[in-house]
């Protein structure tokens, strides 16, 4: 019998990099939804679940996919950050 060991771990180190983009397409919704937060206003996001982790982990696929497809990627208008008035004498 001959050693398949180092055959597998090849064979899955090379499913890896499909899995990881598999992963990213499955969750990424370029459009975008807003999602409510109790207690703070409505949080935006590109992911269908994970929000901040799926930001981080699929951070260089969404660079790329940006790049490749930037018609279909959505991004709210930012608003201007609240400043408050002047009560100064």
């Amino acid at each position: 019998m001959t050693n398949r060991g180092p055959l597998i771990i090849a064979i899955v180190l090379l499913l890896l990099p499909v899995i990881y983009v598999i992963c990213y397409l499955a969750l990424v919704d370029p459009h975008g939804n807003h999602l409510p937060l109790v207690g703070s206003g409505p949080f935006f996001t590109h992911y269908r679940f994970g929000r901040n982790h799926s930001a981080q982990i699929f951070w260089s696929l969404e660079r790329i996919d940006r790049t490749l497809r930037p018609e279909t990627w959505y991004d709210p208008p930012q608003l201007p950050d609240f400043q408050p008035a002047n009560l100064g004498p």
